[in-house]
C-alpha cells in the first residue's frame, strides 16, 4: 500500500521550532506549507525486468484546489515543476499575497494526461504508483491541497512512498 508522506517547507530564516509551535503565532497569522505527492490512480503498475523499459500512458482527473493561482503569486509558468514553487516560497518573507490567494481558492477538477517510461529494476520493487506533487497549505487551521498536474511535477513511488528512479515523463508534443 502506498504511504502518503508530506514534508514541512520552511520559509527563509524560520527555525523548525518556530514553524511548528502554535503558541508563537496567533492563529490568524499562521501559515504552514508542506511538500508531498498524490497517487493518480488507486492501483500500482507492475515493474519487472532488470534493464527493460516500457512506455505507459495515463489520463484522468482529480478534484483539487487550483495550483495555477498559487503559481501566479511567484510568476511561474503552469508547466514548471512544483519544486520551483517551493524554492520561491522558501525565499518569500511575507506570504501576504499567498495567504490572500489561498484563502479565496476553490476546488476544481484538474485533468491530467501523462506519457512516461518505466525502467525495470534490480531492487525487488514489484509495483510503482504514478504521482503528482502536492502543495499543501495550512492557513488559519484550514488545509488545502493543490495537486500540480503538469509533466514536470509527475513521478513514481514504490509502495512505501520512496521515489522510484526508473520513471521518466515524456514531454507532450
Amino acid at each position: 500500500m502506498y504511504a502518503q508522506i508530506f514534508n514541512l517547507v520552511l520559509p527563509a530564516g524560520m527555525k523548525l521550532e518556530d514553524a511548528v509551535a502554535p503558541q508563537l503565532m496567533s492563529e490568524h497569522d499562521k501559515i504552514q506549507c508542506f511538500s508531498g505527492t498524490q497517487v493518480t490512480k488507486n492501483a500500482g503498475i507492475t515493474v519487472q525486468g532488470s534493464g527493460a523499459s516500457a512506455q505507459g500512458h495515463i489520463t484522468g482527473s482529480l478534484t483539487t484546489y487550483d495550483y495555477k493561482a498559487l503559481y501566479q503569486v511567484y510568476n511561474l509558468k503552469e508547466s514548471e515543476s512544483a519544486n520551483y514553487w517551493f524554492i520561491n516560497y522558501s525565499k518569500d518573507t511575507s506570504h501576504d499575497e499567498l495567504k490572500k490567494v489561498a484563502e479565496s481558492s476553490e476546488t476544481a477538477t484538474a485533468n491530467y494526461d501523462l506519457t512516461f517510461t518505466l525502467q525495470g529494476n534490480d531492487y525487488g520493487i514489484t509495483s510503482v504508483f504514478i504521482t503528482y506533487q502536492v502543495i499543501r497549505l495550512v492557513i488559519n487551521g484550514v488545509t488545502r491541497d493543490y495537486v500540480v498536474t503538469n509533466n514536470a511535477s509527475s513521478g513514481a513511488v514504490d509502495p512505501s512512498g520512496a521515489p522510484y528512479t526508473g520513471f521518466k515523463p515524456i514531454p507532450a508534443q
